[in-house]
């Protein structure tokens, strides 16, 4: 998949830069580039340790040990990093609603290990805190992503003349229509990361619709899996499916 240039990234470099951060929850829907921006942020650490708490073999650091710092000694050693460079490691716990006790834990990073950079990213966190304990209040912060917004399609398709255009107040007359036709086309493809990328292949609209239902799909499987009973189920599927 091609990268897209997000400008949240400017907010996660004055996050990293900062030396009071708390550990970071990037919050967003699914498939709308919360991994992705993640795995291209890493790239500007010295070491990082990516988990997706979806598979078993990452969750298990939560479940087989009691507290934060068999966690972290336990993914240097696997990882390979020197305790020494804790300060130059970024720690990305993705899909974290599926782990109640990570998300309790957010708050003993930020207490017990400040020098260590803690990202963590999910959907449907509502329903997962349900299941928390005791959350870490004050002791985390928040970005939200969404999915592409119109200037991030423009770079995306490569129009940053139209981009250039933008910045002018009023809008050039010459420049009006074509902005106009642009802003048409990102209306009708929308900027959901997957469905911009198979229109950057083909050029094409027509195969976007299938893109979309899968996503659809998605959406709705998520939902019905974090409700709590079969009432609430019931109700949840009877308002996606109208």
């Amino acid at each position: 998949m091609p990268t897209f240039t997000r400008e949240l990234s400017e907010h996660l470099i004055q996050w990293k830069n900062n030396d009071f951060r708390k550990p970071l929850v990037l919050r967003g829907a699914r498939q709308v580039g919360k991994t992705t921006l993640i795995e291209q942020f890493a790239k500007g650490y010295k070491n990082s340790i990516l988990l997706n708490l979806e598979k078993s073999s990452d969750e298990y650091y939560f479940k087989a040990y009691s507290n934060v710092k068999d966690i972290v000694d336990a993914l240097l050693l696997k990882s390979g990093i020197s305790p020494s460079e804790i300060g130059e490691t970024l720690l990305f716990l993705d899909e974290i609603q599926e782990s109640p006790k990570a998300i309790e834990f957010l708050r003993y990073f930020y207490e017990e290990f400040p020098q260590l950079h803690v990202i963590a990213a999910g959907s449907l966190l509502e329903f997962a805190m349900k299941k928390v304990k005791s959350f870490p209040v004050g002791r985390v912060e928040y970005l939200y992503l969404h999915p592409l917004n119109f200037i991030e399609y423009l770079k995306a398709i490569k129009q940053t003349g139209a981009i250039e255009q933008l910045t002018h107040t009023p809008i050039k007359p010459f420049a009006h229509n074509i902005l106009l036709e642009l802003f048409n086309r990102y209306a009708i493809i929308g900027g959901m990361p997957e469905v911009v990328k198979t229109y950057l292949q083909n050029k094409s609209v027509a195969d976007l619709p299938k893109i979309y239902e899968s996503l659809w799909m998605t959406y709705k499987d998520d939902v019905e899996k974090y409700t709590s009973g079969k009432t609430e189920r019931n109700v949840i599927k009877h308002i996606m499916d109208t």
